[in-house]
């Protein structure tokens, strides 16, 4: 069972991500050099932030439920299931979830954490509800095409489950009650697609964006963050993974021997016409099975040379929102397909002209593929985490393959502002550094149902404090099959990142000027939300009065969406350091002279990134860096 099996529901409607956005500059960490214009100039007045007072918050506004599939039939209106119309929100009883980037360097895994996913018929308050599992999205692309790179025209999505499901009941719907049967108790999958983000903040859809998604069975046995079945892998530029070279990017297929049918995600795969309207008419899309395996990535085929499954349906009206872009090809009428389908490979086909089709997007060469399921990791000093790798064949576990791991920081680092005319004279930190920060096998091996466990060990005592003025440091670390056909489209984003937090051993005697006060400066300048509505963190005599609420936060667990701070990269040892001071006397100690502490390591000068000021400070802003970067290094994602 997956997202992408029977029974499943289709929801559709808007996120929020309120996210601050001053956290965006590794820079602006920097205490001694932070100006207050940072927090309150907006990018039309030249530079500062877009968002400066953001709550973090991540939320479902007006969702839906928009359509349903069960027993190999698509539903639609509620006339076929009460269950379609129904609202899909998010908790009613606590805080809404929280948007979290890793860190300012790495802003291409934003985490969601602490939310709560509930769905109502407006009689029940929860026919169920979940506690989704904090993940990272996926696959983040220029979805719009056309123009000039910005927020707004990026897209990714989001795999994961609902843990500690439960169930109140079904509404007499057959979709529900197949559902709660199918699944195991206490869990259900949850896919969805993001776009079309509003950081603009003129318009009305401020800080909103598009969404469409999919909740389904889940079994325990299965990855949590992703569906193991045959992956359609898009070419990419070597120096711009945002960018398929046909235009369509990778996706996902299951094939269910059982029901004959394979089915595709096309979700986050095809072209929007921009942020408010619909998919981009691309032409006639087949989903196909080539007769003869190809060695090398192709171009185009010939109608002989493949087995039609079905015409891709994303032109009739209401299709996306409807199914989410998940749509099932029926293979038992089609000649010939059961026979070579389990080891043969998917495309995505596109009509030329007379009996040729242009090659689109074609499965992995010789259908292997390896993916990391959990592929965030945040290390306390001297904690040993790890991941989980899945490896397949056609969508069949793989035994016995050997993953090569190494050490790979092409795709973090940085500054995350490109050309801000506020540009604080201040050196950015490299990451990576010291090498050994981290440790982990070069090599694992999978074993049965094609698994192998990684397991990353941050060093005793942590990395120190490589970047100076920002707690812990930032690795990130490449996997692949050690034996890939040649000529492999290889995924980019298929990599692990890893925040090994620095070690803050406990003073004696913990002081506000000595110890409390620089850390909270450092957050009140990040978050002003904070300073303009509960607490100002950089006032000894606010931080008093209000340690009640300030000892709750920060005794919170990071699954908690109250939990202190947001962005969940402070290391345990300088919350219980905080803690121990919330609950002692609270002495001022002496005012310390302000030193500006420089990072142990440089990066290397970036490559000049010429941006527009609705790309700063934000992903657009990351990404171009990344580009301009593996451009310069001439090396392929």
């Amino acid at each position: 069972m997956s997202y992408l099996d029977s029974p499943r529901l289709h929801f559709s409607g808007f996120f929020q991500a309120d996210v601050s956005t001053i956290n965006n500059d590794v820079r602006y960490y920097d205490v001694a050099a932070f100006q207050p214009e940072y927090q309150t100039l907006s990018l039309g007045d030249g530079g500062g932030s877009w968002n400066p007072t953001g709550t973090g918050v991540f939320r479902f506004v007006n969702c839906q439920i928009t359509g349903a599939a069960l027993h190999g039939k698509t539903l639609y209106v509620q006339s076929q299931d009460p269950v379609i119309g129904m609202s899909l929100q998010n908790a009613d009883g606590r805080a809404p979830g929280k948007l979290v980037d890793l860190d300012p360097q790495q802003q291409a895994v934003s985490q969601i954490w602490g939310m709560q996913v509930r769905l109502t018929n407006g009689r029940f308050r929860a026919l169920f509800e979940g506690d989704y599992l904090h993940a990272a999205f996926i696959n983040l692309w220029q979805r719009q095409q056309s123009g000039v790179l910005a927020d707004q025209k990026l897209a990714a999505c989001y795999t994961s489950v609902l843990e500690n499901v439960q169930w109140n009941g079904d509404a007499d719907s057959p979709v529900l009650a197949a559902l709660a049967k199918a699944t195991e108790p206490g869990w259900l999958a949850i896919d969805f697609n993001v776009f079309g983000y509003g950081r603009d903040p003129t318009i009305p859809r401020y800080t909103l964006g598009h969404i469409v998604g999919t909740i389904a069975p889940y079994h325990r046995t299965e990855p949590r963050h992703f569906a193991v079945g045959r992956q359609i892998a898009a070419p990419l530029p070597a120096d711009n993974p945002t960018a398929p070279a046909h235009g369509v990017y990778s996706f996902t297929c299951k094939v269910d021997r059982a029901r004959q049918v394979v089915t595709a995600d096309f979700g986050n795969s095809l072209p929007i016409i921009d942020a408010n309207r619909g998919l981009v008419d691309i032409g006639t899309l087949l989903l196909g099975v080539l007769k003869q395996n190809p060695t090398a990535l192709l171009t185009s085929v010939t109608l002989n040379d493949f087995i039609n499954l079905g015409q891709v349906l994303y032109r009739q009206t209401g299709w996306y929102q409807q199914t989410a872009g998940i749509q099932e090809f029926p293979y038992g009428s089609s000649d010939g397909a059961a026979a070579i389908l389990d080891d043969h490979a998917l495309v995505v086909l596109r009509p030329h002209g007379g009996d040729t089709f242009d090659v689109l997007v074609q499965e992995t060469l010789g259908g292997v593929y390896v993916r990391a399921d959990d592929y965030v990791l945040r290390l306390e000093p001297g904690e040993t985490g790890g991941v989980d790798f899945h490896a397949s064949c056609y969508g069949q576990p793989l035994v016995g393959a050997a993953i090569s791991v190494a050490a790979n920081n092409d795709m973090i680092g940085g500054s995350g502002a490109g050309n801000n005319p506020l540009d604080p004279p201040v050196v950015v930190p490299d990451v990576g550094i010291p090498t050994d920060g981290v440790r982990y096998a070069a090599t694992v091996t999978t074993g049965a149902g094609g698994t192998a466990h990684l397991a990353i060990a941050s060093r005793p005592g942590g990395p120190g404090w490589p970047r100076g003025y920002i707690e812990g440091q930032l690795y990130g670390i490449g996997y692949q099959l050690a034996e890939l056909p040649a000529g492999s489209s290889v995924n980019a984003w298929n990599f692990l990142s890893v925040l090994a937090y620095s070690q803050t051993d406990m003073p004696s005697d913990i002081t506000w000027h000595g110890e409390i006060q620089p850390i909270f400066e450092q957050f009140g300048n990040l978050y002003p939300i904070m300073s303009k509505h509960l607490v100002d963190l950089s006032k000894y005599e606010s931080v008093v009065e209000h340690r009640a609420i300030l000892k709750l936060a920060f005794g919170l667990p990071r699954t908690d969406p109250n939990h202190m701070p947001v962005t969940r990269d402070m290391a345990s040892s300088m919350r219980d350091m905080i803690l121990k001071w919330l609950d002692g006397p609270m002495p001022r100690g002496t005012p310390a002279p302000r030193v500006a502490v420089p990072p142990t390591a440089v990066a290397a000068p970036s490559p000049a990134v010429q941006l527009e000021p609705n790309q700063t400070q934000g992903k657009s802003a990351f990404l171009l860096e990344t580009q301009a970067r593996l451009a310069q290094r001439g090396r392929k994602p």
